[in-house]
């Protein structure tokens, strides 16, 4: 993994901003070197591959997926889980956009991106629900692997269409109204 400190920040801002306004087919060092205002080479010293800049960029802006075991309950588990993936997608939506739609023609990027930013945020969420299974909050026929889809799904989607951008009052809807009864043992709240 690369250096961290100021400049390394830079070069993944860098690279942030460059995949938020071009597609991942036009993301690649000679672009994020020019936006960065150094040479190509000192790109391809830190990071084998653009795709492992790319994704180290979108990782590094959003910080690790954490959840912290909690006992306040499936539904405050679920807020915490989808109002987080609602500021991702509102703060960094066009490149998270971007970088889905680029996977399945690029495997290097499928790899780094599985490995580096969909393992840890899908772990997160199964703990979550993990810990509201123990409780026996969840209905045993409930499918976590749905409701994991769904949000990314729906956020993705408003991305896409410019609709409103997800927020937490989206998050809280989508919640209270789709996931809730989906999983729960009361259907509700």
């Amino acid at each position: 993994m690369p250096a961290t400190g100021p400049r390394t920040d830079a070069l993944l801002a860098a690279a942030l901003a460059v995949l938020a306004e071009r597609p991942y087919q036009e993301f690649g060092y000679a672009a994020v070197a020019e936006r960065a205002g150094i040479e190509v080479e000192q790109l391809r010293h830190r990071w084998a591959h653009p795709a492992e800049l790319a994704v180290e960029a979108l990782v590094e802006a959003l910080g690790p997926p954490g959840s912290e075991p909690s006992d306040a309950g499936l539904r405050a588990e679920l807020l915490t889980v989808t109002t987080r993936l609602a500021h991702e997608f509102a703060v960094y939506g066009q490149a998270l956009v971007g970088l889905l739609a680029a996977l399945r023609h690029h495997p290097e990027l499928d790899r780094a991106f599985r490995e580096r930013f969909l393992l840890p945020r899908t772990e997160c969420a199964r703990r979550a629900l993990g810990r509201a299974t123990l409780r026996g909050e969840i209905r045993p026929e409930a499918d976590p692997r749905l409701v994991l889809s769904l949000v990314p799904a729906l956020f993705t989607f408003r991305v896409l269409l410019r609709d409103p951008t997800p927020d937490e009052r989206l998050a809280e809807r989508l919640v209270d109204a789709v996931l809730m009864p989906l999983l729960s043992r009361g259907g509700t709240r």
